[in-house]
């Protein structure tokens, strides 16, 4: 019994030793190291990671509008369509017509007068 409790001392007396001591600090700080780095390389790569997706998002739009265009133009509507918005195109014997507004076509400019700006404010403190 005697014997037990001198070697918990002595196990005690080592651990507590500070050459231990800064060993088991110097242990602790490359751990704490390496947490920190894999810490830093998640956060980057779900920051790729995210980056990616919206990626794939907008090329997924992309991939849907020419998919679209490409159905579009395997009728023969859409062909014409596009060959007049492209190159300006009309068929034979149709003509350009111009349809006018009933308001915008009333609206009239007036034009700028011709008294002086000294003239106006004369004419705005006489009474006529």
């Amino acid at each position: 019994m005697i014997r037990e409790y001198e070697q918990k001392r002595k196990m005690r007396r080592i651990l507590s030793s500070p050459l231990i001591l800064a060993l088991l600090a110097i242990v602790l700080l490359f751990l704490i190291n390496g947490a920190w780095n894999i810490w830093q390389k998640d956060r980057e790569s779900s920051a790729a990671l995210q980056s990616a997706e919206e990626r794939l998002a907008r090329l997924k739009d992309r991939q849907a509008g020419f998919q679209s265009a490409i159905a579009n133009l395997q009728t023969e509507s859409g062909v014409e369509a596009e060959i007049r918005d492209k190159f300006d195109l009309a068929k034979a014997g149709e003509r350009e017509v111009v349809i006018v507004d009933g308001n915008s076509a009333s609206t009239t400019q007036t034009a700028p007068s011709s008294e002086s700006f000294l003239q106006k404010i004369w004419d705005f403190f006489t009474i006529r």
